[in-house]
């Protein structure tokens, strides 16, 4: 079964076994490391240390890996809650010519700040991330969560419409994706692009 048959069957046992199978003929492979890394995410692995060792081994090729750092970020705020010091330390010394990449890597510093409760940092770099690219939806709907907790009702509400606007793939219910997909993850999960129905419906809620 080739790997992209599996992905679509939603066979994450046999696509973490093709994986490890073209990893054992090229363990370089950045893209491969990476995509092993999504699919220990997925059930009935769930596995997130497993899904950071793989990263650990992107770094090794590529110390300075951008879809490595974002991942590694992702993983760590959705599974663990916070951001660890040493990693935000690496995402500040971030350079990055890719307007769009340097736009997530400033939403990704703005959780380091939302877990410690500093809102003037916080608003910062979600302002630089909105200037670096405007056309993500949790920066501007972060936003709208301070604006609404300095009591500024209405610049929360044209900020969440504008997050509502940044929309570009709601998933229905039994639509199947490519979880292996950094691009997929990074849609769904950093930027907002990409969400379910139940979620953006509940976005829509909150105006």
């Amino acid at each position: 079964m080739k790997l992209e048959q599996a992905i679509l069957e939603e066979d994450t046992i046999k696509v973490e076994k093709i994986i490890k199978e073209s990893l054992n003929e090229n363990p370089k492979d950045i893209q491969l490391w990476i995509k092993l890394s999504l699919t220990e995410l997925q059930f009935p692995f769930e596995d997130y240390e497993s899904a950071l060792q793989c990263l650990i081994q992107v770094y090794n090729i590529d110390s300075d890996n951008l879809d490595a750092i974002i991942l590694e970020t992702g993983i760590k705020w959705h599974s663990f809650g916070f951001i660890e010091e040493d990693l935000f330390k690496r995402l500040t010394k971030v350079r990055c010519s890719d307007s769009k990449k340097m736009a997530i890597i400033y939403y990704i510093q703005s959780l380091y700040y939302q877990y410690n409760n500093d809102k003037i940092n916080e608003k910062i770099v979600l302002q630089k991330s909105i200037k670096s690219y405007n056309g993500f939806v949790y920066p501007y709907k972060a936003l709208s969560q301070i604006s609404s907790s300095e009591l500024k009702f209405k610049e929360s509400k044209e900020l969440l419409k504008k997050a509502i606007s940044n929309v570009q793939k709601i998933y229905q219910l039994d639509e199947v994706y490519d979880f292996t997909d950094i691009d997929t993850y990074i849609a769904e999960f950093i930027t907002g692009t990409s969400m379910s129905y139940s979620n953006f419906e509940e976005m829509k809620q909150l105006i």
